[in-house]
């Protein structure tokens, strides 16, 4: 039997529960985040404080995980977004996406971003101004033409943009934008649809096709800052994952191909990184922005190689996750590593774990560097020290008022 006949003896093509397992990932990937924006101190590129000397492994660590793990963020999201709006009208599920997203934003920028600007600038041994002084000065803005933001730091401001609140945004504005598609897809008109899209997927090989939409749009119009990815490649992974949530096929396809995939995403990597260091070290060619024939295909092969990382990351969590047989075990029984309790908790702070995660990494760095310590001890003790900070901060500063549940998105205790 092959692995797709496999996952189909398993799974059923209705509308999938929703699974557990999801939560546990999405804190695994969140709690990551705090070792690799660490490793950034360490990494040759921008990051508000910096080690010297930087290092190539850490660079080459950095460029690893950027081709999967924002972009993983965005496709857990787009699942959540197809079970928010499932169990809800859609007046509540905007009201909700405002709750969630909007108004953590509007909260956490002016409280961590201009800090995290501050150390940056404190880095400069010239850098003689005070908080009190530069906060003003972090706030004098323009219009720009800018999507999704529209504004910019004057001339003589110290804005930069919105550090890692970026994320929150564009799923505020891409899941609006994308909100009618959405619900055509919800409802029995959509069915026809999901039926060809259904059939196409069950296809050998074709749900890796779903990445050439990532790779052209990165290829055509560029890798940004400060995601490593174009704004708009979120766009189709977004939609990649509702459906991933909305139709079981979907899941089916994912799994079926999950060993594949991992040879395919681990190829296409090397490829990726062997075109970038051709170009940008040999050639003298930045492969983020430049339009020749290689730093097309290099950002086409990155977008590429990011869809076959998901499909196998998601391909091995979803096997993991199914219940088997042992002795004297029932077969429904789920083996499961966290106790329920667990599972919520993280479910619940996965949000304002990445809200809260990146300042303490900043402060912590500053000052670490500076100690006469070789680099792995300083990049450990930044890791621990940002984990237990966030930890505590969470967990005594956040979830346990419903104001400030609120402000930082987290849902109401039942």
């Amino acid at each position: 039997m092959d692995e797709q006949a496999a996952a189909g003896t398993q799974l059923e093509t209705a509308e999938p529960a929703r699974r557990s397992e999801l939560d546990l990932l999405g804190m695994a990937v969140v709690l990551g985040l705090v070792f690799f924006h660490a490793l950034q101190i360490f990494s040759i590129g921008d990051f508000p404080v910096k080690n010297d000397p930087q290092s190539f492994a850490a660079t080459a660590l950095i460029a690893f995980a950027s081709l999967w793990g924002m972009p993983l963020m965005m496709l857990m999201a787009g699942i959540a977004v197809w079970y928010s709006l499932r169990k809800r009208t859609t007046g509540d599920f905007v009201r909700n996406r405002v709750r969630r997203l909007l108004v953590p934003l509007v909260v956490s920028m002016p409280l961590f971003v201009p800090p995290q600007v501050y150390f940056g600038l404190l880095g400069d041994p010239a850098y003689r101004e005070t908080y009190l002084q530069f906060f003003p000065r972090f706030f004098d803005l323009r219009f720009a033409w800018s999507f999704p933001l529209f504004i910019e730091g004057a001339p003589l401001g110290c804005f930069f943009g919105l550090s890692h609140l970026w994320f929150l945004l564009y799923l505020f504005v891409y899941t609006l934008l994308l909100l009618p598609l959405f619900l055509f897809l919800k409802r029995p008109g959509g069915e026809a649809l999901l039926e060809r899209l259904g059939r196409f997927v069950a296809r050998p090989g074709a749900i890796y096709l779903l990445g050439v939409p990532v790779g052209l749009i990165e290829a055509a119009f560029r890798s940004e800052a400060p995601s490593g990815w174009n704004r708009f490649v979120w766009v189709p992974i977004l939609v990649y994952g509702f459906l991933l949530g909305r139709d079981r096929r979907f899941d089916q396809a994912i799994q079926a191909r999950r060993r594949s995939a991992l040879l395919i995403a681990a190829g296409t990597f090397l490829l990726y990184a062997g075109g970038f260091a051709a170009l940008h070290e040999w050639a003298g060619v930045d492969p983020w922005s430049d339009f020749s024939f290689g730093a097309l295909s290099v950002r086409f092969i990155k977008g590429v190689s990011s869809w076959a990382w998901l499909v196998a990351i998601m391909g091995w969590a979803g096997y993991l996750s199914l219940p088997r047989s042992r002795p004297g075990v029932p077969s429904d029984r789920r083996r499961s590593f966290f106790a329920a309790g667990f599972r919520e908790y993280a479910k619940g702070a996965q949000l304002p774990f990445y809200v809260l995660h990146y300042l303490p990494i900043v402060v912590i760095g500053y000052y670490v560097v500076q100690w006469d310590l070789g680099a792995f001890a300083k990049y450990l003790l930044i890791c621990i020290g940002a984990l237990v900070v966030t930890v505590v901060v969470y967990d005594i500063g956040v979830r346990r008022t419903r104001l400030t549940r609120f402000l930082f998105g987290v849902e109401p205790e039942r």
